[in-house]
Order: C-alpha cells, then sequence, then structure tokens
C-alpha cells in the first residue's frame, strides 16, 4: 500500500512540475515537505484548534452565515408579510439560496484550511527564528579579557 501511495504521489508531483508548478517540487524532499505541511494544516483545520480565528473574537461577526431568516419589521403586518415570503418567494429563490448556501459552505471550509496553513506557517517560522537566534549565541565571539 505504500508503494502504491508513494507512486502517486510521485505521478502528482511530476504532474505539477509539468504544468509549469514551483520549480522547488523538482526536488522530491521538498514536495514531501510541502505535503507534509499541508497535510498538518488540513489537520489542524478539521479540529478547529485554531489561534487565528480565537484572535478574530465572536464568530458571528466573520463567520459566513448560511440560513435563511424570513422577518418583517412591521408590527401588524408582520406575519402576513412573512407567510407572503414562504409561499411566494421562498419557493422562486430556494435555487439560488441552496446554490449559494453550498458555495458559502465550500468557502467557509476553504477559509479554515487557510487558516490553518498560516498558522502552520507562522509556527514553523518562529521555530526557525528561535533556532537561528540560539545558533547565533552559541557562535557569538566571546571578547578577550584583559
Amino acid at each position: 500500500m505504500a508503494d502504491l501511495q508513494a507512486r502517486v504521489r510521485e505521478q502528482l508531483r511530476m504532474r505539477l512540475v509539468g504544468r509549469g508548478g514551483p520549480k522547488a517540487f523538482t526536488d522530491p524532499a521538498v514536495f514531501d515537505a510541502v505535503e507534509a505541511a499541508l497535510r498538518q494544516a488540513l489537520a489542524a483545520s478539521e479540529s478547529r484548534a485554531l489561534l487565528l480565528p480565537e484572535l478574530l473574537g465572536d464568530r458571528g461577526e466573520w463567520q459566513l452565515a448560511t440560513s435563511l431568516d424570513l422577518r418583517s419589521h412591521h408590527p401588524r403586518l408582520g406575519g402576513l408579510i412573512v407567510g407572503v415570503k414562504r409561499a411566494v418567494l421562498l419557493p422562486i429563490t430556494r435555487w439560488l439560496f441552496e446554490f449559494a448556501r453550498d458555495n458559502f459552505a465550500r468557502q467557509q471550509r476553504l477559509n479554515d484550511v487557510l487558516f490553518a496553513c498560516v498558522e502552520t506557517l507562522l509556527i514553523e517560522q518562529t521555530a526557525l527564528q528561535a533556532e537561528i537566534a540560539r545558533l547565533h549565541a552559541e557562535r557569538a565571539p566571546v571578547a578577550p579579557r584583559d
């Protein structure tokens, strides 16, 4: 099974390189590292345990809303207006609503994955910066003592 997966990944890598993908993908190790980072981000997006959405605040303010809520602001005629909307307008526009709802759901999924990708890259960048700072500190010349 692992051999089959390796062949499929190799075909994918070659297809991407052949279609003008990143030149770095000619190196299988680079491709494997990028794929691993994307898989890690995808897993993080599925768990929804991400920092960025927490920093954005109230989900209702930024998350796509896909529900249809019919109401009226008229206190006396509100019930009649909502009834007409449900009986006449809703059947006419239901196909558009369902089409838009499906697209919103796909967009929300993509947003979640991109949040996870950004977070994964930031985590890796922070770790690399810390490693570089540690290496520079180890190589810093010691001032001679008099």
